[in-house]
């Protein structure tokens, strides 16, 4: 095998690995951007319930409010 054959083999073993290497980290992206996916709609789904959880609290603060202002008004 001449050095010309070697560095050939060698190059293409080397590029073989290389793709493989890379194959791998696209694979392991594609998973953690599946969990960034289920996590961001989790967080949506959170963000939806904690603003109504607080529309709900603001409401009854108010009614609260407006029914003491009243009861002043009518003593």
């Amino acid at each position: 095998m001449s050095k010309e054959e070697f560095e050939q083999r060698w190059t293409k073993k080397s590029l073989r690995e290389i793709l493989s290497a890379v194959e791998e980290c696209v694979g392991k992206l594609e998973e953690s951007m599946e969990d960034v996916k289920e996590l961001d709609n989790t967080l949506g789904e959170s963000i939806g319930d904690s603003r109504e959880q607080f529309r709900d609290f603001v409401t009854m603060c108010l009614t609260s409010n407006r029914d003491s202002m009243q009861e002043l008004l009518d003593s």
